[in-house]
């Protein structure tokens, strides 16, 4: 996983994750969606409104999707990429992009979970390629 270090990517790169993510957005008919490393690191955003605090959803995000990790260990299992955390309006998807970055995603009861999960493997998949191609 991360090391803790700031990341920092070209101008370019965000550009390409940011239009990704709008992509992502509109197919899978979600609130919002950013892309983060595991320490928090905010590197794209769509969607979000002035009543979301987004660095504050990207610290706490990470902290969920680390924290699983760990139960994923205690359990047998090396790791676990994908989950799903339902509310009564809200729900919010998980997706590990590489071993430094998880996707999140918001939908509403009007978006089913499976859409949210095949469009996030895609754009996570996307995502990789993006990042993976240099700073």
């Amino acid at each position: 996983m991360g090391d803790g270090k700031t990341v920092s990517i070209s101008k370019k790169k965000v550009n390409e994750l940011e239009d990704l993510l709008a992509e992502f957005c509109a197919r899978a008919n979600t609130v919002w969606a950013i892309l983060t490393n595991m320490t928090g690191q905010l590197l794209a955003q769509r969607g979000f409104v002035y009543s979301f605090d987004v660095l504050a959803i990207s610290a706490l995000a990470c902290g969920v999707f680390n924290s699983t990790m760990e139960l994923a260990h205690i359990v047998g299992e090396e790791k676990f990429t994908q989950f799903l955390q339902e509310g009564s309006k809200f729900s919010i998807y998980y997706t590990g992009v590489d071993e430094d970055h998880i996707l999140v995603s918001l939908f509403d009861d009007r978006t089913l979970p499976g859409v949210v999960k095949v469009a996030s493997e895609v754009c996570s998949h996307r995502a990789a390629e993006v990042i993976g191609n240099g700073v």
